[in-house]
């Protein structure tokens, strides 16, 4: 069975992490939720010698806190990509609040 799994750095480039814009806000609220736009690729490949599994550990190439003035726009492409993936036309209501919540009052 193939799986990922996320390797814990961020890119060092400032111009590939728009992380580092925020990173006070979210240093100061870390319960806050911030919706964000990335783009990875597998940086390796592991194979369980026990199971055959293969298992890619992704790479962020890049990553930024969606605003403010765009959060409307990425809360529906967060919802459309997840209904898209599982077939699922409504989030349960625990989850679609904890989204609802990082759409509205993500860091900036």
């Amino acid at each position: 069975m193939d799986s990922l799994k996320l390797a814990g750095t961020l890119p060092p480039e400032h111009d590939r992490n728009g992380l580092d814009s925020i990173a006070a806000e979210m240093v100061k609220n870390p319960g806050v939720l911030v919706p964000v736009i990335m783009l990875v690729d597998v940086k390796a490949i592991t194979e369980r010698t026990d199971t055959g599994d293969h298992i890619g550990t992704l790479r962020v190439r890049h990553i930024e806190p969606i605003g403010p003035k765009d959060r409307d726009a990425g809360h529906r492409l967060f919802r459309r990509a997840r209904e898209r993936r599982t077939g699922k036309n409504m989030l349960p209501i625990a989850l679609e609040e904890e989204v609802d919540a990082a759409f509205e009052k993500g860091a900036d």
